[in-house]
């Protein structure tokens, strides 16, 4: 896995204090929190798109931000979680998952030249993106760049 999860298993070994679980856990968030801390800053540099109805500007953005939530999603799932947080982060990231298919819409809709179809997805996005903010910050997994 990562040295990180290696470090704690040691840790435990030796007898540095606390439960079982809790090195466990506290590497496994970190080891996340890094994962997602990088695909946010890369998310960070594509340029939001300056009005719904400039689709020259929705479809460059979508097109390099659906892939980085795919490929963020999938490399945060990689990470194998402690059995106490399975479940929890199993529908953190079937949420996350979910969360970008507003996006392929509102994409779907600059390509067809429907403004309102834009709107329509990037809110969608914006509010199940925001559910998942709040699970991951619950969890103790944090996205924000530093």
């Amino acid at each position: 896995m990562s040295h990180v999860v290696a470090a704690a298993a040691l840790a435990i070994w030796l007898g540095a204090g606390g439960s079982a679980a809790e090195p466990a856990r506290k590497a496994y968030l970190t080891h996340v929190s890094a994962v997602c801390q990088t695909y946010a800053h890369r998310l960070e540099r594509v340029p939001a798109p300056s009005a719904p109805a400039a689709y020259g500007d929705v479809i460059a953005s979508l097109q390099r931000v659906v892939p980085l939530l795919r490929a963020q999603e999938r490399a945060m799932r990689a990470i194998q979680a402690p059995q106490a947080l399975q479940l929890t982060v199993g529908h953190l990231f079937a949420i996350d998952r979910s969360s970008i298919v507003p996006l392929e819409s509102a994409l779907a809709a600059a390509r067809r030249r429907d403004a309102g179809g834009v709107v329509k997805g990037l809110a969608r996005f914006s509010s199940v993106r925001d559910r998942v903010h709040s699970l991951s910050e619950a969890i103790g997994i944090r996205c924000s760049p530093n």
